[in-house]
C-alpha cells in the first residue's frame, strides 16, 4: 500500500537529538554501584507444578534498596548441558502470568526467569516517593531522579541477570532479555545498563522518544506525567529533566548486544514513531517487524512464531 511505504520511509528517517544530560553516565554508573553493593539474598522455593517436564521454583531477589522482588525460575526437568536463558519482564500493571506461558521455551531447552517488576504482581516495593500523588508508577518520585521509580525497575532487571549467573546450569554467554510495552522498554533500559546479554527482543516498547511519545499518545501510562504536569506546570522543566535519565533514546547508544524490536502503526500508547527514534540510532545488529494495522498489541500467532524462530537463531 502507497500509504504505509510512505509512512515506513517517514518513520525510517526520523532522527530525534539525543536529550542526555552531561551527568547521565556518571549517574548510572552510580546507580549500578549502589545496587552491586547490596547482598542478592536470593531464595529459591519449589513449586509443585503440573506438568511434570520441569522444575519450577518460586524466586524471591533483592532489587534495588532491598525490595523483594518476585519471580518464576522454571528450567527444564532433565539438564544434560548448560542452558540458555530467558529473561521475561511484563507490561504495565501486568505481572507474570502463569508457568504454562513459557512452556513453548521450556521444551525447546531454554531456561526462563519471568519477574513481577516492583509494585506489581506479587513483587512489593519499599522506596519512599516524595511526589506520589497521581496513583500510578510513572510518576512515583518523577521530581527527583534519584527516587524515580524506573531507576530502580532497570537496577531489578540487572539483578535478575546477577541472579542467572550464579546458576551453574546456566550458560553465561547465551542470556536473552524479553519484554513487551513496559517490559519492552525495561529490556532496552537494561540492556544499555549490562553487558551480559547475548540478544534483546523489546515488542512495542515504552519509554521510548519519551517528550515526542507523552506529545502524541492518547492512551497508556505516559498520560498520567500528562496529567501530573496539568496540575504542576511549574514542573515542567524538571520532569522532563528527570525522564531523560530514563529514556531509552539516551540509553540506547550503550547497547552492545543484538536487538529485535516491533511496532504497530496505531498504536495509541507507545507511538511508533517514539519507537523508532530509537530503533534509528541503535548501532547493532537489529531488525524491526512493523504491524500497519496493529495497535498496541503484537500477541498474534504469527508474531509469535516469529519470535521463536528468532529467538532460536540467534541464541
Amino acid at each position: 500500500m502507497k500509504c504505509v511505504q510512505e509512512r515506513m520511509k517517514e518513520l525510517e528517517s526520523y532522527d530525534p537529538p539525543l536529550t542526555k544530560q552531561t551527568d547521565h553516565d556518571v549517574f548510572w554508573a552510580k546507580t549500578i554501584r549502589q545496587t552491586r553493593e547490596k547482598p542478592l539474598c536470593a531464595q529459591l522455593k519449589t513449586i509443585d507444578y503440573p506438568i511434570k517436564q520441569i522444575k519450577a521454583y518460586e524466586l524471591t531477589y533483592h532489587g534495588f534498596d532491598d525490595t523483594p522482588i518476585e519471580a518464576f525460575y522454571l528450567v527444564p526437568k532433565e539438564v544434560t548441558h548448560a542452558l540458555p536463558c530467558l529473561i521475561f519482564f511484563h507490561g504495565y500493571g501486568g505481572h507474570k502470568h502463569s508457568i504454562s506461558e513459557y512452556m513453548k521455551w521450556l521444551i525447546q531447552g531454554y531456561a526462563v526467569l519471568a519477574v513481577d517488576c516492583r509494585g506489581q504482581g506479587r513483587s512489593g516495593d519499599f522506596s519512599t516517593y516524595s511526589s506520589d500523588e497521581m496513583g500510578s508508577w510513572v510518576t512515583k518520585g518523577i521530581l527527583d531522579k534519584a527516587e524515580y521509580y524506573y531507576r530502580k525497575v532497570y537496577m531489578d532487571g540487572v539483578r535478575a541477570i546477577d541472579f542467572v549467573c550464579t546458576r551453574q546450569e546456566i550458560d553465561k554467554e547465551r542470556i536473552a532479555i524479553m519484554g513487551t510495552s513496559m517490559g519492552g522498554g525495561i529490556t532496552l533500559a537494561v540492556a544499555a545498563l549490562d553487558e551480559r546479554p547475548k540478544l534483546a527482543v523489546a515488542d512495542i516498547p515504552n519509554m521510548c522518544d519519551v517528550e515526542l511519545a507523552i506529545t502524541l499518545k492518547m492512551e497508556g501510562s505516559l498520560t498520567y506525567v500528562e496529567k501530573f504536569l496539568e496540575r504542576h506546570p511549574a514542573y515542567i522543566n524538571t520532569v522532563f529533566h528527570t525522564l531523560s535519565y530514563f529514556d531509552n533514546l539516551n540509553l540506547s547508544p550503550s547497547i552492545s548486544c543484538r536487538v529485535r524490536m516491533s511496532a504497530g502503526l496505531k498504536d495509541p500508547v507507545c507511538p511508533p514513531e517514539s519507537i523508532f527514534g530509537v530503533y534509528n540510532r541503535l548501532e547493532v545488529a537489529k531488525s524491526m517487524e512493523v504491524y500497519p494495522f496493529s495497535g498496541h498489541n503484537v500477541s498474534t500467532i504469527e508474531h509469535i512464531d516469529k519470535t521463536i524462530q528468532y529467538v532460536n537463531t540467534y541464541l
